[in-house]
């Protein structure tokens, strides 16, 4: 299975595997994923879920393939893994190795503590494609990184090294590449070890803070980005994507 869940001293590693595809996310998948993360949620033995990607790839965004084919079923099931990741109650620490990009690194914003190796690497490329952030990480990055840094960094679609995407809040911190799993699996074993009442409840009101004002924003992106998404452009730049093609733009 691409998705793998397994439980060890209170702490539920879900391992996106799919190596050969740069570890992309299809409809499959997305809806997996979202189970996984719900019944690591209601198991009353995890505490603390860790999210990471096999081979040196954390998540290389939605499967480009099946964006051209059959795009609403996934966008609604991505959409749906973001909400099984707002839901959880439980923290969420994650450990990327390696590329996060496109909706890989949206996922990020929607986790808790996330530490990345030396040699990650960020992008949000969506403009690239003809389309525009989505599900409410237009307002991360210009809460966390300023407006003018987020439009650097989005609009110019350019790649991020760890600590550019500290800056936007993309990661908590970063670790030489041999160290990743080893902090992420500490940090995660601090966390079972604190008490749980109190973790629970700090999470909640750290996540409100951080939160408020999502909602309508992610409803704006969204809506921008199905216009994009059906726009001629967005499809010509997929296109000439996967034919490893200069676009064409009138």
């Amino acid at each position: 299975m691409p998705i793998v869940t397994t439980i060890e001293n209170k702490v539920a590693q879900i391992a996106i595997q799919r190596p050969e595809r740069r570890n992309t996310l299809d409809t499959e998948m997305c809806t997996e994923l979202s189970k996984h993360i719900r019944e690591s949620e209601k198991d009353e033995k995890v505490r603390v879920l860790m999210l990471t990607g096999e081979s040196n790839v954390f998540c290389a965004g939605l499967d480009i393939d099946e964006m051209m084919k059959n795009p609403h079923p996934l966008f609604e099931a991505f959409k749906d893994v973001i909400n099984a990741l707002d839901e959880c109650t439980k923290p969420i620490v994650v450990a990327v190795a390696g590329p996060a990009v496109a909706q890989g690194a949206v996922i990020l914003y929607h986790c808790d503590l996330v530490y990345c190796g030396e040699h990650a690497l960020f992008s949000l490329p969506d403009v690239a494609l003809g389309l525009c952030p989505q599900l409410g990480t237009g307002l991360f990055a210009v809460k966390n990184g300023g407006y003018k840094r987020a439009m650097q960094k989005i609009l110019l679609c350019e790649p991020m090294n760890p600590h550019e995407a500290a800056t936007l809040g993309i990661v908590t911190g970063v670790v030489p590449d041999d160290k990743l799993m080893q902090q992420a699996t500490a940090v995660s074993s601090r966390l079972t070890t604190l008490p749980q009442k109190a973790v629970l409840a700090t999470k909640e009101i750290l996540k409100a803070a951080n939160f408020r004002g999502i909602k309508e924003q992610s409803e704006l992106e969204q809506n921008v980005f199905k216009e994009l998404f059906n726009a001629e452009e967005s499809r010509e730049a997929m296109q000439a994507f996967l034919e490893k093609r200069t676009p064409k733009f009138d």
